[in-house]
């Protein structure tokens, strides 16, 4: 079972995907503290992080970027309201973007998708 990391600052959101991810291949853990997230990677293995763009503390474009050098077998994607204005550098360091909100649907296959190529 691959183990996915959420990241968003919004606990309805993060409770939202939780249940899309219940009872799929894909073992979900959350935070709702980007600052938290390279802690609980040095503790806890993961093989993908989905992370909101618009967050305190550590927006989720500088995040992806922390996460490309110290961890970079980690799959990363990038979750925002407006694709549109998060930086190319930032873009590139995402393996996927999603627009927000995101169906289950598209959430599943991008997940899934990146499972394929590991």
């Amino acid at each position: 079972m691959a183990k996915v990391l959420l990241v968003d600052d919004e606990p309805l959101l993060l409770d939202a995907y939780q249940r899309m991810l219940r009872q799929t291949a894909f073992d979900c853990q959350t935070l709702s503290d980007s600052t938290q997230v390279l802690d609980y990677l040095n503790q806890h293995q993961v093989q993908i992080v989905v992370v909101d763009q618009l967050m305190p503390g550590l927006q989720g474009s500088d995040l992806l970027l922390l996460l490309a050098k110290e961890h970079p077998a980690i799959k990363r994607v990038l979750i925002s309201g407006n694709l549109n204005l998060v930086e190319p550098v930032a873009k590139a360091a995402a393996h996927s973007l999603l627009e927000k909100p995101c169906s289950k649907a598209v959430l599943l296959s991008t997940l899934q998708a990146l499972m394929e190529q590991a």
